[in-house]
């Protein structure tokens, strides 16, 4: 009994440690860091009620799987078209406002899904979402990355997904049982939660756009051009042109998969509503248990060593999912896919390959070429899935991504973590 009691008295003592790191680490950032990371917790909430069912809410709604990628990829088209010039617009405007005026978009779009008599209507809401991401969160990563340090970076962005993951985990199952209740995965069934999504997302985003501080950009020559500016960013930069390579390919991956992850699961492997809950609250917990041990080897051995540490368990979950034998394996699946996902060094790494200055703008251009390959991304995705093999959608994307955009990570992206050199006796004093 006293060793007994000795153990639990360290777990308490260690635990208010861990509380107090995280309180220290919260008070030497920005506020407004502190106020996206509210964003992100409630809109990770609030997503989580939908996530698991919007392709087969639309899939209900008419649309067959050639139509799905088809409408996935009329965002991406739309996204090429603005990317370059939201990227322009983050620099030189108020942070702020461009995210405010991303989230507004974000509502309206979620009010799309929400109201929607048939699939024309979740085009329409896919066509306006490439305007979120861009203005709503390329700000909001803009402003977090520029908020911490070097040496916090990774685990500033790590946090801010911990955060969010901590807060949104409780909603997958209960959202299950609300979608039996109102009729199963049907139309009538899922609407519901796109109501309570709108409602909330009304609420949380009024209450963050008014704690929000304004950012005002960086001073710069007011005589630069458009082009200049955007010349500007790859003078002196090194990988970056690899670094575009590396997101194309990511868009065609990811495009590949992306809509029909969920319906895959449900329609080729019989997972019912409540087991694709429990899908997302799986994986939700594996990234939180493996993000901060994850991000701290991402600040302190580098950005490319923890992308090399969790890319093997994503690499599983694809096989895992093709070759399950029963829902339950999926369970296994997904959370190797947490914990592929629980790492934040590849945004960490992607924004630190330009200056602060420029992050805005860098971002417009790697999302401008990625969208490229993702407007075809998604009818390829959805030619595979009515082909003879529905597997082939995760099956050539692992190969895509193992073959050849981890090797250009690891050959043509020069690591970005700059680490301090260490002290001798005599410069510490010693």
């Amino acid at each position: 009994m006293q060793s007994f009691g000795l153990a639990e008295s360290r777990k308490v003592v260690s635990c208010l440690m861990g509380l107090r790191r995280l309180r220290d680490f919260l008070d030497r950032q920005s506020h407004n860091y502190r106020t996206v990371l509210v964003r992100s917790a409630g809109a990770n909430l609030l997503m989580n009620l939908t996530g698991s069912y919007t392709s087969i809410y639309t899939a209900e709604l008419g649309a067959d799987p050639v139509t799905l990628g088809s409408m996935n990829s009329v965002g991406s088209l739309v996204n090429t078209v603005i990317s370059m010039p939201s990227g322009w617009f983050s620099d030189r405007y108020d942070l702020k406002r461009v995210m405010g005026i991303g989230m507004a978009v974000q509502v309206a779009m979620i009010g799309l899904y929400a109201f929607a008599r048939d699939w024309t209507w979740i085009m329409l809401a896919m066509a306006i979402s490439p305007l979120t991401d861009a203005l709503m969160f390329r700000s909001q990563t803009v402003m977090i990355s520029d908020g911490l340090r070097d040496e916090d970076r990774a685990s500033g962005f790590g946090l801010r997904m911990v955060l969010a993951q901590l807060i949104g985990i409780a909603i997958p199952i209960p959202a299950a049982i609300l979608v039996q209740h109102f009729g199963g995965l049907t139309v009538e069934g899922i609407r519901p939660l796109f109501y309570m999504r709108l409602a909330g997302m009304v609420a949380l985003y009024a209450y963050v756009y008014a704690k929000l501080h304004g950012v005002p950009p960086q001073p710069r020559q007011e005589s630069s051009t458009f082009l200049q500016d955007f010349r500007e960013v790859f003078r002196g930069g090194r990988g970056l042109r690899a670094w575009i390579g590396v997101g194309c390919l990511g868009s065609l991956v990811w495009g590949i998969m992306d809509p029909f992850v969920f319906l895959y699961a449900a329609e080729v492997k019989g997972a019912d509503a409540l087991t694709l809950g429990v899908l997302s609250t799986v994986a939700t917990l594996a990234s939180i248990l493996f993000a901060y041990p994850v991000n701290r080897i991402a600040d302190t051995r580098g950005r490319k060593a923890a992308i090399y540490v969790v890319r093997p368990a994503m690499y599983l979950w694809m096989l895992l999912v093709v070759l399950a034998p029963s829902p339950q394996w999926l369970v296994v699946a997904w959370v190797l896919r947490g914990i592929g996902g629980s790492s934040n060094a590849f945004e960490t790494l992607g924004l630190e390959l330009v200056p602060a200055g420029q992050r805005g703008r860098w971002l417009g251009i790697t999302s401008t070429f990625s969208s490229v390959l993702r407007i075809p991304a998604p009818i390829i995705g959805g030619l595979l899935y009515e082909g003879a093999n529905p597997g082939l959608i995760f099956l050539v994307p692992l190969a895509l991504d193992l073959g050849v955009r981890l090797p250009l990570i690891a050959f043509k992206v020069p690591e970005t973590l700059r680490k301090e050199p260490k002290a001798t006796a005599q410069e510490s004093g010693e």
